[in-house]
């Protein structure tokens, strides 16, 4: 049962809907990871303060660990807990979400993922960051994750970019759509534009055809968003995926690498980045960022067997 239940620690004790809000607000992580023997989970952070080892791809700068951008939207992979969605966007207050991209920036993740959407420019998230941005002087960048349509592949571009995105990437689901119906030049042109506007641009997948699509098809992505996990989450043939990727020479950016809350953060991260990812996402509140910064920076501290150079 509890590989079911969604995000660690948010949701991983519950026995019911009280028990879960219970949970949720006030579960004390740290012991809950030492009871799953998580050995990468450090108590104390390592030294350099809240600064995260940087990657590069392209122009831009980001931190080799950065956000998911579910919680914005109040959505969660929740299995048959249909309460999931409600419980998160009581919890996920304007206030909380302008916490969240604040605790964020003090351990040194500076890269959010959020959704795109043309409907207005007061959608939430994009609200929230101005907000953030101009209120409190905070710098995190996001990165776009878009769902152009086929026959107007720039309208959900030119949204991102004027809404002040570093980078745009084709979601993952609609790149897996577009591959199977052999349309991978719609993902060549809607780089191609991304670029052209002076910003990285690449494509999600939860399908290594993806990938393997546009090396063949030689689409000039800045880098790859791609799954990675051993918890058969969106990606079942993680020793294909990383030997696929040994010889690809753009950068990785490694997504549900925690499986949805079925992987511990210091065995998922850790095989992420073993496995060739230059970058890991995870979708984090901000009760876990300071736990979840701290494996990661602890991780790249010390030696990973790692075959795949770091591409970023």
């Amino acid at each position: 049962m509890k590989n079911d239940i969604n995000r660690r620690g948010f949701l991983k004790r519950s026995m019911a809907v009280s028990a879960s809000v219970a949970a949720g607000l006030g579960l004390d992580k740290k012991t809950v990871l030492a009871k799953e023997g998580d050995q990468a989970a450090a108590a104390k952070p390592a030294q350099g303060g809240a600064k995260l080892p940087m990657a590069k791809i392209g122009n831009v700068e980001m931190s080799r660990l950065i956000a998911g951008g579910n919680q914005i939207n109040g959505y969660a992979y929740g299995r048959n807990l249909l309460f999931v969605p409600g419980l998160m966007k009581h919890y996920l207050t304007d206030e909380k979400i302008l916490e969240i991209f604040e605790t964020a920036e003090k351990n040194g993740i500076n890269t959010i993922i959020m959704n795109n959407s043309v409907r207005d420019a007061e959608s939430r998230g994009i609200r929230l960051l101005n907000k953030y941005w101009k209120e409190r002087g905070g710098k995190i960048q996001w990165l776009a994750q878009c769902n152009p349509k086929p026959e107007d592949l720039t309208t959900n571009l030119k949204f991102a970019i004027d809404q002040g995105a570093t980078g745009i990437f084709v979601q993952g689901g609609l790149a897996d759509k577009w591959i199977k119906e052999g349309k991978v030049d719609l993902i060549a042109k809607v780089v191609e534009f991304v670029k052209l506007n002076g910003l990285i641009a690449g494509t999600g997948g939860h399908m290594l055809e993806v990938p393997m699509t546009c090396e063949k098809e030689k689409v000039p992505v800045d880098f790859y968003f791609k799954t990675l996990n051993k918890a058969d989450f969106h990606c079942d043939t993680p020793e294909k995926v990383i030997e696929f990727m040994k010889g690809v020479k753009k950068p990785w950016i490694a997504y549900k690498v925690l499986g949805a809350g079925i992987v511990r953060p210091g065995e998922g991260f850790k095989y992420a980045f073993e496995g060739g990812a230059d970058v890991c996402v995870a979708g984090m509140f901000d009760y876990e960022m300071e736990e979840d910064a701290t494996i990661v920076r602890n991780l790249l501290a010390g030696k990973l067997k790692r075959e795949r150079p770091w591409l970023a």
